[in-house]
């Protein structure tokens, strides 16, 4: 037996049986808003207590809905065209309001960024169970709980805003976890995770499922959860069906020359968040042709690292150079175009209703109009396969499929230095293969690329040198990229 709550959210035993059927899917179809192509269509599943299930498939296949299909947001919150049956925990999912699902089922979503809601790690994993009307007993005990299984134990009495986003990953996990759903819905979990922390939520799923949970995963970095997994099924083109060989680590591509001087400098930059040190004494040279895997733990520095190059990040005190240009006071605006940042959350960055108009925006920034303006977009959609995209809205689209709007918009203004932060999240392996091509074509073409990145093969393939995060400063590796893959 175990302990869960009921949608009400109050605890109950339900057996650990692995016959009990916790979700069940017919002949499920679902069209987003207008959209001519079902992103779900026909699909049959069964989810049962005590199971994980992971599901696997290309960027756009359908995971992410079915996933939202399961915790009731469709069609309820995106709207859109459905039919068939999601029954979960004895409710009907697609007539039933995400709120009414209550305790039954519990989602981290692909962009935890937009999942928390308070500001302190605390209180944020604690807003589920406090919702509920649980005593402040068994608050405190879900949340110490859920820290621990989050591996987020150590982020206690930090602002949720001051926080990496593999370190609000974490959050975001407790956050459900808190809960005790009899469902669990994970949206690309170890996408922002370093291999510790991935590995150590590997085996709270694990525990889960042997608890009683019902464990459904969304990855495409598969090689983490598939040992504990139960089942493995394939999302292509809205439907499910058995999974296909493992996917192939990207090539490894040819280092570039080097060429120099180098295209952007940091020298000796100290840097925080709201008194607590993250980068002290930094230092780093990017030369034109070059493209750099930026590695470490969350919590390392990286993305404070990157958004101090992009003039999002003031530094205490130290030096940022473009080229011969000290512009470590010089606001973001400044060095655009010649150095472009593609963060971690680029849902967030999104800002037209087209992703034609997207991709624009930047050239219009710079004064870029009329026929140069549409020539660039529509190569820049072409080099990241956006081009039967151009019309629909940016938000109505996948994770990967943002970041490569994203990616794009940047690429358009042709920048000297490329700063990619986690650009691989959401995207399939082959995605990861074709943006290492592009990336490398960029540095060949006399551009330095830094990107920060937990993704081993994916820095195989495009990388020439690795810098760690260590104490706070970027520190050459003196080994090959291939070095990550048996790091």
């Amino acid at each position: 037996m175990t302990v869960h709550g009921d949608p009400a959210g109050n605890p109950h035993e339900v057996p650990l049986s692995r016959d009990h059927v916790v979700a069940r899917v017919r002949a499920l179809a679902f069209s987003y808003g207008d959209s001519p192509r079902a992103a779900l269509d026909g699909v049959d599943l069964d989810v049962r207590a005590g199971e994980v299930l992971v599901l696997e498939g290309p960027s756009g296949g359908g995971k992410s809905t079915l996933l939202r299909a399961l915790a009731g947001l469709v069609p309820d919150f995106h709207g859109g065209a459905v039919s068939g049956q999601v029954e979960v925990a004895g409710h009907d999912a697609l007539a039933t309001p995400p709120a009414g699902l209550g305790g039954a089922v519990g989602m981290v979503f692909q962009d935890p960024e937009a999942q928390a809601v308070m500001g302190t790690v605390e209180r944020d994993v604690a807003f589920g169970p406090q919702n509920a009307g649980l005593p402040a007993e068994e608050i405190a005990r879900r949340v110490d709980r859920a820290l621990r299984d989050a591996d987020a134990g150590h982020l206690r009495g930090r602002r949720i805003d001051e926080l990496s986003s593999g370190e609000r990953q974490r959050v975001a996990i407790a956050g459900v976890l808190a809960r005790e759903p009899r469902l669990l819905l994970l949206d690309e979990p170890t996408s922002q995770l370093d291999s510790a922390a991935a590995a150590a939520l590997a085996r709270t799923l694990r525990a889960l499922a042997d608890r009683g949970t019902a464990v459904v995963v969304a990855e495409h970095r598969a090689e983490r959860v598939r040992p504990i997994a139960d089942r493995v099924l394939a999302v292509c083109c809205g439907q499910v069906g058995a999974p296909g060989p493992d996917e192939a680590a990207p090539e490894p591509v040819p280092p570039c020359q080097v060429v120099s001087p180098p295209a952007l400098r940091v020298e000796r930059v100290v840097a925080g968040h709201g008194g607590r040190p993250v980068l002290t004494d930094a230092s780093l040279a990017l030369a034109p042709g070059r493209v750099t895997a930026l590695v470490g733990p969350n919590g390392s520095g990286k993305s404070t690292l990157l958004r101090t190059l992009a003039g999002l990040h003031c530094p205490e005190s130290g030096r940022v150079l473009l080229g011969d240009d000290d512009v470590s006071a010089l606001p973001p605006e400044s060095r655009f175009p010649r150095l472009g940042l593609v963060p971690q959350d680029p849902g967030r960055h999104l800002l037209t209703e087209s992703v034609a108009d997207e991709i624009a925006v930047a050239l219009r920034s710079i004064g870029i109009d009329g026929d140069e303006r549409d020539r660039r977009v529509a190569r820049a959609a072409d080099a990241l396969d956006l081009g039967d995209m151009l019309h629909r809205h940016p938000l109505d689209l996948s994770v990967g499929e943002r970041e490569r709007v994203a990616l794009a918009a940047i690429l358009v203004a042709e920048p000297r230095v490329l700063v990619l932060d986690e650009p691989t999240r959401g995207m399939d392996p082959e995605r990861k293969r074709a943006l290492a091509r592009l990336i490398r074509r960029h540095a060949a073409e006399g551009a330095a690329v830094l990107v920060a990145t937990h993704d081993g093969p994916f820095a195989v393939a495009a990388a020439d040198e690795v810098l760690e995060m260590v104490h706070g400063d970027a520190v050459p590796t003196g080994l090959p990229p291939a070095a990550l893959l048996t790091a």
